[in-house]
This record gives structure tokens, C-alpha cells and sequence, in this order.
């Protein structure tokens, strides 16, 4: 390892343990478990959808006291210490350690609580909208943004004519939804245990990107859609439960 990446690990680890230390300072707390603690079992291997429901119930009880450690999660920082954590995760199982648990994903874990608190959580607003700058965008943040309400339509707005297409098309989603108030971001059971998990809602989410993305190509190019074939308006398929 030369000089420079030498320095680069040091900086990472030292921009993480100063961001864990801070995170750690002020971290708010439910029924006796930190809100890390509820965060993780949103991240798991094998998500289950009522476990989901319980995370999500705590997360609303903490309410917008959780904002400010969502977003050091949501953090350039925290994330580079994740992309340092999941490679050596990898790492070890391609040795010795198949078994050793995937290292939970801050931003994955900060997005879903968001998505629980809702308009509660509009204060992480600038902070979502930093990851719009990403290479590709996180598909899930203009969702966040619009289950927040109208607070979130100033990230909608801004992508209304961004240069990144499928940011275009994302926001076009989003006020679909929003106009004809879809199930897919106003569920009809909003809360307990038969209610959609994020994680679900967010896979529906991406099949009506995909459908309006297919739509697209299409009305770009007619002489390559047979004369005969019917438009297919049909809703997107509904995932089980």
C-alpha cells in the first residue's frame, strides 16, 4: 500500500469514528433500544414485512427527534465507512467466513425511517437532495421526498428539468402518484402489521419507473412497435404480500 492510500484509509477512519462519535452523542432512544438498533432490523437478509411494521411504529413514536442522526446516516462519510466495511466484508468471504452477517446500510436504514416519518421528517430535505448529485441517483429519494408531502416538492420541482433522464422520469412518476393518489405511495393500510413494507412499496415504485420508461421508448420509436400491438395500459403487476 504507497503513501497516499495509506493517508486516504486514515482520513475515512478517522472522518468514521468522529461521525460514530457524534452519531453516538446524539442518538435518541425508544422502549429501551437505541434508534440504531431499530434501524438495523430494517436491514436484514431475509426482511420480514411485520418486523418491518414494528421498526416502523418506533421510528414515528421517536418522531422528528430522529432527523438529525437520519441524516449524519445519510452522510458522505457514513457511507464511505460502509463502502470500507462491505469490502472487507467481501473479503472474508471469499476466505474463511461465509457465515459472518453483510454489514447494515446506513443510507438503506436512514431512507426507510424517512419513509416511516414521513412529512415529520421533511427536515432531512437538503440532505436527500445531496444525493441527487450521485452517479447513478439513489432511485429511492424522490419517493422519500414525495411520501413527505408538499414540503417535498421542492426536490420534485427542482427535477422537473434536470439533465439526468431518469431523474426526469422518476419526478414524472411521483406526480402521477401524487395526482391520482396511488396506493403505491398512499397505501390504504398506512400503519401496523398489514401494512406494505417500504421495501415493497419501493419495488412497485421501480416497476411504474420501468412501465413509463417502456412507454417512452416506445412513443420515441414507433417503427419498431408492430402495427398490431395494443399499448398494454394495464396497472403494473402487484407484488404478493
Amino acid at each position: 500500500m504507497n503513501i497516499k492510500k495509506i493517508r486516504l484509509v486514515a482520513v475515512v477512519a478517522a472522518t468514521a469514528c468522529m461521525t460514530a462519535l457524534r452519531l453516538a452523542a446524539n442518538e435518541p432512544d425508544y422502549q429501551d433500544r437505541s434508534l440504531s438498533e431499530w434501524l438495523r432490523d430494517f436491514d436484514t437478509p431475509n426482511p420480514n414485512p411485520q418486523q418491518a411494521s414494528i421498526v416502523a411504529d418506533a421510528i414515528r413514536h421517536i418522531g422528528s427527534a430522529a432527523v438529525p442522526y437520519l441524516v449524519a446516516c445519510l452522510s458522505e462519510a457514513s457511507n464511505k465507512l460502509y463502502e470500507v466495511e462491505i469490502k472487507r466484508w467481501q473479503a472474508n468471504r471469499t476466505t474463511n467466513n461465509l457465515e459472518a452477517p453483510r454489514p447494515p446500510c446506513p443510507r438503506q436504514e436512514a431512507l426507510a425511517a424517512l419513509d416511516a416519518l414521513g412529512a415529520e421528517g421533511a427536515a432531512a430535505l437538503p440532505a436527500l437532495k445531496t444525493l441527487l448529485d450521485d452517479d447513478p441517483p439513489d432511485p429511492q429519494v424522490l419517493y422519500v421526498a414525495a411520501r413527505m408531502g408538499p414540503a417535498g416538492a421542492m426536490i420534485l420541482n427542482c427535477c422537473r428539468n434536470s439533465t439526468n433522464k431518469l431523474l426526469r422520469l422518476e419526478t414524472r412518476v411521483c406526480f402521477d402518484m401524487i395526482r391520482s393518489h396511488s396506493e403505491v405511495l398512499y397505501p390504504p393500510i398506512p400503519v401496523g402489521p398489514d401494512a406494505p413494507s417500504f421495501h415493497r412499496r419501493i419495488c412497485e415504485f421501480n416497476v411504474k419507473v420501468l412501465q413509463a420508461a417502456f412507454e417512452n421508448y416506445k412513443a420515441e420509436h414507433p417503427d419498431e412497435i408492430p402495427p398490431d400491438q395494443k399499448i398494454d395500459s394495464s396497472p403494473p403487476p402487484v407484488l404478493p404480500k
